[in-house]
């Protein structure tokens, strides 16, 4: 069965180019920002080379990365240490909160909506931009639109976005349910639901293979090695779908929703592997205090609870 395992891993990484600037945002996303957000370039090389990327690859994709403001460099002798920025930080705690949901929050029918129309062409273009990316709808040219959460801040978000002035914003009900199919239809256009589905099922074809790998293997053949690579390449793989959903109440879903079943995939999978894989990390890692710290509790709320034996043990 472990060749099996290790010949799965080899297929992932084959079946697509992967870029090291994005599998790198994954690793430090899911292994490290809750551990401290700070790594030795060293110990990214010991994680990564045996996936068959080189220290070159490595040393390159942190570079960059840098440079985008995601990580800041401390030297220490010959050594350098990479640490994720504070606005790094705000990108991963986005991030985190669609990548490791549990359960879709409840709904109160309620809508967000934003009319841009007072905004300058190029201003309403950045915007569009930046609230799709939020999981906004475009209604029409000038109205974006979102089903109203509690977890959202809407004039803090106006502000973020320097948006506070020139963005009209409003708060609707939708009291009329006899045109529900028509509001379902506009939003599968309007969110591209469509083409969402498709990233999931692709997901799914991927990864479904593993699930039956897991189920039938011995706990021998999940070294912490193989645990970490196989986290990585799920979470990696995953993360560049869900962070395309605008993650809509299952009211205004279709039957059978593909995001519902690769979410749960996804947890299956991750709940089998994790505790290895954390570990492997923990033997890997080195920061410029020594071991990397054990995980925070926000870490085990990941995928609405994780049970975890210590990480001591």
């Amino acid at each position: 069965m472990a060749h099996r395992l290790d010949d799965f891993i080899r297929h992932a990484l084959d079946a697509q180019p992967i870029s090291g600037t994005s599998l790198i945002i994954s690793l430090f996303g899911d292994a490290l920002s809750h551990r401290g957000g700070e790594v030795w370039l060293g110990s990214l090389s010991l994680l990564l080379e045996p996936m068959g990327f080189s220290d070159r690859f490595v040393r390159t994709s942190v570079f960059r990365l840098q440079k985008e403001g995601w990580l800041e460099v401390e030297k220490m002798g010959r050594r350098s240490y990479y640490r994720i920025t504070e606005r790094g930080i705000n990108q991963f705690r986005h991030a985190e909160s669609k990548i490791y949901l549990g359960e879709q929050p409840e709904w109160d029918g309620k809508w967000d909506l934003l009319l841009l129309e007072s905004v300058a062409k190029n201003e309403r273009n950045r915007l569009k931009k930046e609230l799709s990316w939020l999981g906004f709808g475009q209604l029409n040219s000038t109205l974006m639109a979102t089903p109203s959460s509690a977890q959202s801040d809407i004039p803090a978000l106006l502000g973020e976005l320097n948006a506070s002035d020139s963005v009209i914003y409003f708060r609707a009900d939708y009291p009329y349910p006899r045109s529900e199919q028509s509001l379902k239809e506009r939003v599968s256009v309007s969110w591209s639901l469509d083409q969402v589905s498709q990233h999931y099922h692709e997901f799914i074809v991927s990864f479904r293979p593993l699930m039956a790998l897991l189920r039938d293997c011995d706990e021998d053949d999940l070294t912490p090695e193989r645990c970490f690579q196989l986290r990585l390449l799920l979470i990696h793989f995953y993360r560049r779908v869900v962070l395309r959903d605008p993650l809509l109440p299952d009211a205004l879903l279709p039957a059978q929703w593909e995001g519902q079943i690769a979410r749960n995939l996804c947890i299956n999978i991750y709940q089998r592997i994790d505790l290895a894989a954390t570990r492997y990390v923990t033997e890997q890692c080195e920061t410029t205090i020594g071991q990397l710290p054990q995980p925070a509790a926000a870490y085990y709320r990941r995928f609405g609870g994780t049970n975890h034996a210590s990480l001591s043990n």
